[in-house]
C-alpha cells in the first residue's frame, strides 16, 4: 500500500503539471513496473483523484492496457476520467 501511495503522490504532482488521463495512466505503469494490474491502476487513481470505482472499472478498459474485452480509446478514457482530474 505504501508503493501505492506514493505513486498517487506522483500522479497529483504530475497532474498539478498539466500532464492529462492518459499521460497519468503511462506514468503510473511505468512507476508500478510488474506490480502494475487492473487493481494497482484502480488503487492508485482512486487513492490520487478520490474516482469512484464503477468510472475506473470503465476505464480499465482502455485500449493501451490491452486487459481484453471491449476496449476504449484515448479520448473515450480521458472523457471519463475528467471530471475527477479537473478537480485538483
Amino acid at each position: 500500500m505504501e508503493n501505492l501511495e506514493k505513486v498517487a503522490d506522483e500522479l497529483r504532482a504530475a497532474r498539478a503539471e498539466g500532464k492529462d488521463a492518459v499521460e497519468l495512466a503511462l506514468l503510473t505503469r511505468e512507476k508500478l513496473g510488474a506490480a502494475f494490474g487492473v487493481i494497482s491502476f484502480i488503487a492508485s487513481f482512486r487513492l490520487a483523484f478520490d474516482v469512484p470505482l464503477p468510472v475506473l472499472q470503465r476505464a480499465q478498459s482502455w485500449q493501451r492496457f490491452g486487459w481484453g474485452g471491449a476496449s476504449i480509446s484515448d479520448e473515450e478514457f480521458a472523457a471519463i476520467l475528467a471530471p475527477w482530474l479537473a478537480r485538483g
